[in-house]
């Protein structure tokens, strides 16, 4: 080879590694990635976690009293400091502001009160403006926790709490862009929290004195896997050693579909279905044959998942109403986790899908997704009049246009097949 040659040679290669390293530096994320199996141990680094209080005068009321909103930013701020690599304790309104009293993290809940809070602006706060301070401030190596009533500054005036969503979305899509630059998935934690609450609550320019339970928000911000590993740990759960006063949950992330496979799900048979004989392949989605008892008019049967790895609550993946099954004679009648099969022994926790097909038309292969929507309950315990009055205790003004807007960042721009947080194919060789 001459010397001409080869550096041409070289020249060439030169080229195409720079376009390699080019694209690769998009981070552009492959789809149909398979869901690592529950019995998979994930190890995640462990991040700084910096807490956000916000202390606007709407927020007064939770802290007159030794109320579960104390508890539970107590219960956050404990356990964060006791697992984790490092804690910051602030106040934000207008500013972000650290005070002596944020570093004595032992004793800031029991020094907690409205006039210990008077720290900065409290007049008023607008919270697209907190969240664009806070993700400003996370990076790959920090989980962000907001504490706030979440309430949109804004009146029921035109399109300005479409504007407020829309100035939501705007603000994730840059952290999520900033985190796909770090070659890193970003994701979300939302949930609601009832406490205590004596003081006064505002309704636009009004003030209403209220002595009830009211709702506030804890929001988890940051890389999705350490997301994964703060619920685990946090034990972000209503339960006698997790988050006190937690009434619901909704888990974002800007992962893609994930795809289940035989370490992810495996099809059984079991005593309320009246599939006599199930033989499954090597894969344990492939179904070889399929008898059936002729006497009954419609097929049931049911699939054990090992899904715990996957970013979503357990409340959203044991609704039936969240998954669709294609083709559309085929209908998913329960979910639980309750069930104990020895075929479900594969998986630490199974979770059971129970489905029937309707009528004697079977097909020979049944896809199920679990899809990615906005939950119920933040329609349910949203608002989004000036009511005048002091509104019912589980519901919070525009809750559900600022849900929607961080939503809207994750998956408005998707189309619907990239909305799925997962997606299961299983075939059938034959029936008879």
């Amino acid at each position: 080879m001459t010397r001409k040659l080869l550096a041409l040679l070289i020249v060439a290669l030169l080229v195409v590694a720079v376009i390699f390293i080019g694209r690769g530096g998009t981070h552009e994320i492959d789809k149909g990635h398979y869901l690592p199996a529950d019995t998979v141990t994930t190890k995640t680094s462990k991040p700084v976690v910096r807490i956000y209080m916000e202390n606007s005068g709407s927020m007064n009321g939770y802290v007159t009293t030794n109320s579960q909103f104390k508890n539970a930013l107590g219960h956050l701020i404990t356990k964060a400091d006791g697992f984790y690599s490092g804690t910051r304790l602030d106040f934000i309104n207008q500013d972000i502001y650290h005070t002596p009293m944020c570093d004595d993290l032992d004793n800031f809940v029991l020094n907690l009160n409205p006039q210990s809070m008077q720290v900065g602006n409290t007049s008023s706060t607008d919270i697209n403006k907190i969240f664009k301070m806070i993700l400003e401030h996370t990076s790959k190596d920090t989980i962000s926790v907001l504490v706030s009533d979440c309430m949109y500054d804004v009146d029921n005036v035109g399109n300005l709490l479409s504007a407020a969503a829309s100035s939501t979305t705007g603000t994730f899509m840059k952290a999520i862009r900033k985190a796909r630059d770090a070659k890193q998935e970003f994701g979300t934690i939302i949930m609601q929290c009832m406490s205590e609450f004596s003081g006064n609550y505002y309704e636009g320019n009004m003030s209403i004195p209220c002595q009830s339970e009211r709702p506030y928000y804890v929001i988890v911000m940051g890389n999705m896997e350490q997301l994964a590993d703060f619920n685990k740990h946090m034990e972000l759960e209503n339960t006698s050693t997790g988050l006190p006063g937690m009434s619901h949950k909704y888990m974002l992330s800007s992962e893609p579909t994930w795809l289940l496979d035989h370490t992810t799900a495996r099809i059984y048979s079991s005593n309320f279905n009246n599939a006599i004989r199930i033989q499954a392949h090597h894969d344990g989605l492939n179904v070889r044959k399929l008898t059936l008892d002729k006497d009954k008019p419609n097929l049931n049967f049911a699939l054990g998942l090992g899904i715990s790895q996957l970013f979503a609550d357990s409340a959203y993946v044991l609704n039936k109403d969240n998954y669709i099954v294609e083709p559309s004679q085929y209908k998913i009648t329960d979910v639980n986790d309750k069930a104990k099969f020895t075929e479900c022994d594969y998986f630490k926790h199974p979770v059971t899908l129970q489905l029937v097909a309707l009528g004697q038309n079977y097909v020979p292969q049944i896809t199920i997704k679990l899809k990615n929507q906005i939950p119920t309950w933040v329609g349910d315990c949203s608002y989004n009049k000036r009511l005048g009055t002091l509104p019912p205790a589980h519901q919070s003004y525009a809750i559900y246009e600022m849900v929607e807007g961080i939503y809207g960042a994750f998956y408005n721009a998707k189309d619907n097949e990239s909305r799925d947080i997962f997606r299961l194919d299983v075939h059938f060789d034959a029936y008879e």
